[in-house]
């Protein structure tokens, strides 16, 4: 096997070449592809070392076939470039793991200092080699140690701190509940980590003075890998792991963007509603003021002006139209103040909460067959006006969907307060719903009451939970933060 590798040199290099060069082309098109995921933006990094890195390699095939037609000063010169060209790749993907491994470390400039660092300090190698061996720069650039020095310092260091972003990455995900992707993270930094090793470390004790298939890997059953086929197998499990994670993002992302679109779709209907409710609620009140509060006051200027009429011509019929009138005033003014409860009770203003829900109560026990009773337990104080708002519109509406739907025959509604926040507990002994079906009937209207009672708690930090079951009756658990008053 050793042998056929050997004499076909050339092809195993350009798949070394191939590999990685491809690597660098499709990370630069998934990495433009898939901007939102914050890695995305360091993957340039990654796509520029794919790139050069696989040119570099492919330098080592083009430049002695154009060694016949140049002069040796000419290869010399693309020998260094080449040189120089492998240590660049490198510091491009020390700059990404740099990157990912490392995001909050300083400002935008020290993060280029650990790849321009590494660079120089690799630099003095060659440096050393021209001093102590007397020749120009340029040659000590393209010798075998230069090179091995290079894979060693850069290398070695570049894949190790890239394979410790990539499990960092891993990390980050699993914590945000993205297990799919962490696990193709820890696949990329495994196959990083063998690059590492395989680009670094595995180098004959001549330090890169024997040809460039010798840099074997000796395996269990003593048979040996070429260290180019070895790094070849590591490139492309870098490349599979890269593009799975950013195709998986995508997939996630799109139906992140789907489960936002249909939030935006049910707060439409929500808007639509509450606009809906608030024209309900004007025509209510306008009929009910010109219907009823408009012909009683003018029944009361009628009487008034009979009344009038009798006491200026000495009739005793003036004292019995006064008192009717002064009844039907009363009883307007009964009205009046009815209709001003339905719009905001004034209670809720002037007691607070559980006298606000104990009278609602009472008006629905009053008006259906079922008996709502309300405990409250740490509410001696009141609770800032924006928190008994949110919980008297949430329990009111709860109240009513009981009163209307659950064909129960008692409700319980208990409040309490902590340090930190209210919570209510709001039961009945009703039929019961399944509230996966209502959820999944959003499209007719159907579960936007139990909607907008969550997007009332969540505006200020709280929430709703729902527990019924058919023939379970029905259970709400709201919970609101009490913030400090400013």
């Amino acid at each position: 096997m050793l042998d056929i590798l050997r004499v076909n040199e050339v092809i195993v290099y350009f798949v070394y070449g191939q590999v990685f060069f491809t690597l660098g082309i499709v990370t630069a098109f998934h990495s433009h592809k898939n901007s939102r995921l914050p890695l995305a933006r360091h993957l340039k990094w990654l796509a520029a070392f794919g790139v050069v890195h696989g040119l570099n390699e492919w330098g080592r095939i083009f430049i002695p076939i154009q060694a016949t037609y140049l002069s040796n000063d000419a290869v010399a010169l693309l020998q260094a470039a080449r040189t120089l060209a492998l240590a660049s790749s490198f510091c491009l993907l020390l700059q990404f793991g740099a990157m990912v491994a490392f995001p909050g470390f300083g400002n935008k400039r020290s993060r280029y200092l650990l790849p321009v660092g590494a660079l120089v300090a690799w630099l003095a190698f060659p440096v050393l080699l021209m001093l102590t061996k007397e020749m120009a720069l340029l040659t000590a650039l393209y010798q075998p140690v230069t090179k091995a020095s290079a894979r060693l310092v850069l290398g070695f260091t570049a894949g190790a701190v890239a394979s410790f972003g990539m499990f960092r990455q891993a990390r980050i995900m699993k914590g945000e509940s993205w297990h799919g992707i962490a696990g193709y993270f820890r696949w990329t930094a495994i196959c990083t980590a063998l690059y590492a090793v395989a680009e670094g470390l595995i180098m004959n004790p001549g330090v890169g003075a024997t040809p460039p298939l010798s840099n074997l890997l000796l395996v269990v059953d003593m048979a040996v890998i070429p260290a180019p086929v070895l790094r070849s197998i590591a490139g492309i499990g870098m490349a599979f792991g890269v593009i799975r994670v950013l195709g998986i993002f995508e997939l996630e992302t799109d139906r992140f963007i789907e489960e936002v679109e249909h939030k935006e779709g049910v707060r439409a209907q929500l808007l639509a509603r509450v606009i809906s409710a608030q024209e309900d609620e004007r025509k209510r009140v306008a009929r009910e003021l010109h219907d009823e509060t408009g012909q009683k006051l003018s029944a009361v200027i009628m009487g008034l002006g009979a009344a009038a009429k009798a006491l200026s011509q000495g009739s005793l019929k003036g004292a019995a139209i006064l008192q009717d009138t002064r009844d039907i005033a009363i009883e307007t003014l009964e009205g009046i103040r009815q209709l001003i409860l339905g719009l905001r009770p004034s209670i809720l203003d002037d007691l607070g909460l559980a006298p606000a829900l104990r009278r609602i109560a009472e008006e629905l026990s009053e008006r259906s067959s079922m008996e709502i009773r309300v405990f409250a337990e740490g509410l001696d104080e009141r609770l800032p006006s924006e928190v008994e708002i949110v919980l008297f519109r949430i329990l009111q509406e709860g109240m009513n969907n009981a009163a209307r739907h659950s064909r129960a025959q008692r409700a319980l509604l208990h409040l309490s307060r902590n340090g930190s926040d209210v919570r209510a507990v709001l039961e009945d002994d009703g039929v019961g719903f399944d509230p996966a079906h209502v959820k999944a009937h959003l499209d007719t209207g159907c579960g936007l009451g139990l909607i907008g009672m969550r997007e009332r708690a969540a505006l200020l930090g709280g929430e709703v939970i729902v527990d019924s079951a058919p023939g379970g009756g029905t259970r709400l658990h709201i919970r609101v933060p009490l913030r400090e008053r400013k």
